[in-house]
């Protein structure tokens, strides 16, 4: 076993143990001891929070605050939450509906009469479930709330009938902003504030109202703009402030939160909430198990997770560019709490490898540590992403490698087949893409998966209008 193989055994070791209420200081070490392992091996550049009912358990920052690394991270630095401050608005519509002061079924025409016709068809409950038809965004540099609005007033007919199909999409935070203001009386970052942030404890949390005000601890990138519903930023605190407040019913009632945190039936899941709460299980006895959401603005990335049984919440902040670092960094967080062994993902494992020997080396490495048990987790997806990142650089070479060690690894592996396929081919290289597209092809269709069939069948298309040009 090579040095490094040991030191990550060490760290292995080091990362068992238990963890009960009465521990949180031998927990928190633990915890500490996998952030560092994620901020080392996956340069992760961001901010932890583990808490329960009791308190914070754990909280630190790792990495710096602006590009040219010179300033350290804080917990007091600011990132945009991107998606999850959806919550904000959606809590805030909630809230005015609780009071009387509009309901869900109202159409956008009788507080937004200045909308286009599709104002009389579009309610409440549609925006706030992303149903209405509406376009999503067009995001760029600077935008503002102005802009945002021109993009709405642009919207000459709706992309399907509202209430029959789901489109994701941010025009409907900057629509419940302007239905909070014309409701309320108040500009939204202030009734917002009064409304969501002071119940919440959630000191350290702004709106963005104007592109011109650099806030001086805000962590970098973000997408600088400054638009009503959408350009909010938090601590890791300020989250946890919302979780702890939210679920005990301090702003809206917890029936009303339950009421909405049911299947979303047009998105297709059943764990998809109806309201914007990100996604939610439950348990046995059908009570809220777990509530997570996460979210991207664009390289500002935010997770948060409440488990209702352990009472456990979990608050991830980073600016990497690796937003599946966060769930990862998760999932062990939860292992440590319910005392199982945690490993230290490929992933992560891998990036270092490469930093550290080059690509063809540690590629070597890694295939002897899967063979040899070595206690990381491997699975093929994290041969998959490094092989299109690489040939995204165009490094086709390089990424080519990678995929054929996939399928070495995952020989019954349909979908690492399709994948290298799909390198190859982009690679030019068809006679080898063939063979792998037939054998994909076999694979799928043992599987039953018709997406893949459909793929593979694709591929060979391509690969013999090739042979016949």
């Amino acid at each position: 076993m090579n040095f490094f193989l040991k030191t990550v055994a060490a760290a292995l070791l080091l990362l068992g143990g238990s963890a009960t209420a009465s521990e949180h200081t031998d927990y928190a070490h633990r915890i500490d001891r996998i952030a560092t392992i994620a901020s080392d091996y996956a340069g992760f550049n961001g901010t932890v929070l583990v808490g329960d009912s009791d308190g914070i358990i754990y909280l630190k920052s790792f990495g710096f605050a602006d590009e040219d690394r010179t300033i350290a991270l804080t917990p007091e630095h600011r990132f945009s939450p991107g998606s999850i401050d959806k919550e904000f608005t959606t809590v805030a519509l909630m809230l005015l509906e609780q009071e009387g002061r509009l309901g869900f079924d109202d159409k956008l025409s009788e507080f937004l009469p200045e909308l286009p016709a599709w104002a009389d068809v579009v309610s409440i409950e549609h925006i706030l479930t992303h149903t209405s038809g509406i376009p999503d965004i067009n995001y760029g540099r600077n935008l503002t709330t102005a802009d945002a609005i021109e993009q709405i007033m642009a919207v000459d007919e709706l992309l399907f009938e509202p209430g029959e199909d789901f489109l994701y999409g941010n025009l409907h935070s900057v629509l419940r902003a302007m239905v909070i203001e014309e409701v309320s009386g108040q500009p939204l970052d202030v009734f917002i504030q009064e409304n969501i942030f002071d119940p919440a404890g959630m000191t350290s949390a702004f709106s963005r109202t104007d592109l011109a005000v650099e806030h001086p601890m805000k962590a970098f990138g973000d997408l600088p703009m400054a638009v009503a519903g959408i350009d909010m930023y938090v601590t890791a605190l300020d989250l946890y402030g919302w979780e702890t407040a939210l679920w005990k019913g301090d702003i809206v009632s917890r029936e009303s939160l339950e009421n909405v945190t049911v299947p979303h039936e047009l998105r297709g899941n059943s764990w998809s909430a109806y309201f914007d709460f990100g996604v939610f299980w439950r348990n046995e006895d059908g009570a809220l198990a777990e509530v997570r959401h996460d979210g991207t603005h664009p390289s500002h990335f935010a997770l948060q997770s409440i488990n209702f049984d352990t009472g456990l919440i979990v608050i991830l902040l980073s600016s990497d560019g690796a937003k599946s670092t966060l769930d990862r960094l998760r999932q062990a967080i939860v292992a440590l709490r319910e005392n199982q062994t945690v490993q230290i993902p490929g992933a992560w494992w891998l990036s270092n490898e490469i930093r550290q020997q080059g690509l063809t080396l540690a590629l070597d490495v890694y295939k002897a540590a899967i063979e040899d048990g070595t206690e990381i987790t491997s699975d093929e997806q994290t041969l998959n992403g490094l092989g299109y990142k690489l040939s995204g650089r165009r490094q086709m070479d390089e990424a080519i490698a990678v995929m054929r060690l996939n399928i070495e690894l995952y020989p019954n592996s349909a979908n690492a087949h399709d994948s290298y396929a799909d390198i190859l081919i982009k690679a030019e290289e068809y006679e080898l893409a063939k063979l792998i597209a037939v054998r994909g092809l076999e694979l799928a269709r043992q599987d039953g998966n018709n997406f893949l069939i459909g793929s593979m069948e694709g591929y060979l298309a391509i690969i013999q209008a090739n042979e016949d040009s």
